[in-house]
């Protein structure tokens, strides 16, 4: 299948390094710096997963942890890992990876037609109907299991090796976005030890994906030298590829970082993964916030996507998920998505606006380069 929606714009991808993988026994094409989810969506999959119960079909919703319905089998044999999430798993030669739900397979599932009896099965109808006869409870189980689209744990010893490091440090920071960068530079430049920890592969965060300057320069430029400068402390370690996982009593944190992950299943670098048990002085929370979808009919099928993620996309991983978009937004911030598309070379047919009369800056600068904004009052 080829890159249909790669984008020949400007991204962090290198596209001159193709990255051969697997999605549910097809070959396919990515580059460096491509997650597996944007490479999915460059390669034009739209259903990547089915809904619980009816089987609906789903697509891919977010960009990062959010993401709810992108949930993958990688791998195989031994070091399989079952349930990651195709934003948070970085593409790498021969990855392996496929759909843990649907069949015969995720496009074309015959559990699908439970919909068409939907007035029959009400939340929790299962857990009723299967009680009886008790012995016959396995053997529900099994199916039950199967249609919830959870993916298959490795039956053989884990061939990977892990380790784990105890450490101490005055300031801690969670998160690797503007304000968590700026923090750290701070704390480091007034001596104090620190540590920064990140769960994506690259610091800096949202501003990964800005085309806005700061002090002059690209967002992605300003954030080049941050981290540059963190790096040349001896009193700073940086931890990307890293998820804190728990905030205990006494500023006691868990840190999970990936250290091989990334570099392919089984990899012989060393352990390939790492508890770090930290004590810090000081912690500071830099994590950032999440866009909340909109609720409408139908905002579960494939093509509906949040606003940021579809700028990430297209301005980070040089990826346009489509060809055509209607953008329904409650606020500011995502006109510049419909900027982001029309910069892409991509027809916006209308922006949506529940407000009565949005103005600002960006909502001028978004109508002024072709496309249509109609707003309509909230119905209350």
């Amino acid at each position: 299948m080829s890159q249909i929606n790669r984008l020949n714009t400007g991204a962090r991808t290198d596209s001159t390094s193709r990255i051969n993988f697997t999605y549910n026994g097809k070959q396919m094409q990515g580059v460096a710096g491509d997650t597996l989810a944007s490479a999915l969506l460059a390669n034009g999959v739209n259903v990547v997963g089915r809904s619980f119960k009816y089987s609906r079909p789903r697509g891919i919703v977010g960009h990062g942890a959010e993401e709810p319905n992108a949930i993958m089998q990688i791998g195989s044999g031994a070091a399989t890992v079952p349930n990651l999430r195709a934003t948070q798993v970085e593409l790498y030669e021969g990855l392996e990876s496929a759909s843990v739900n649907g069949w015969p397979n995720v496009n074309f599932d015959l559990m699908s037609i439970t919909g068409w009896f939907g007035r029959m099965m009400p939340p929790g109808f299962y857990y009723k109907t299967f009680m009886y006869p008790a012995k016959l409870w396995m053997t529900y189980e099994h199916f039950i299991r199967k249609a919830a689209g959870l993916g298959s744990a490795p039956v053989q010893d884990d061939p990977d090796s892990y380790d784990k490091l105890n450490q101490h440090c005055d300031v801690l920071v969670v998160g690797a976005g503007p304000a968590g960068l700026v923090a750290a530079r701070e704390a480091a430049r007034a001596g104090a030890r620190v540590i920064i920890a990140d769960e994506q592969s690259e610091f800096g965060g949202s501003l990964l994906a800005s085309i806005n300057s700061i002090d002059g320069q690209a967002a992605t430029s300003w954030v080049d030298e941050l981290v540059a400068e963190l790096e040349s402390f001896s009193n700073v370690q940086t931890l990307p590829r890293s998820t804190a996982f728990g905030y205990y009593d006494h500023n006691f944190l868990g840190i999970l970082q990936r250290r091989t992950d990334h570099l392919g299943i089984s990899a012989d670098s060393g352990s390939r993964q790492r508890l770090h048990r930290v004590r810090a002085k000081r912690v500071i929370l830099a994590t950032g916030a999440f866009e909340r979808p909109l609720v409408f009919a139908q905002n579960d099928i494939p093509g509906v996507m949040q606003a940021s993620s579809v700028s990430t996309y297209i301005n980070r991983y040089g990826v346009a998920p489509g060809n055509r978009m209607i953008l329904f937004t409650t606020n500011d911030n995502a006109y510049q998505t419909a900027i982001d598309w029309h910069r892409a070379g991509r027809a916006v047919v209308a922006v949506v606006d529940s407000r009565s009369a949005p103005s600002g800056e960006i909502v001028g600068s978004g109508t002024g380069n072709g496309y249509s904004s109609n707003s309509r009052l909230r119905s209350d």
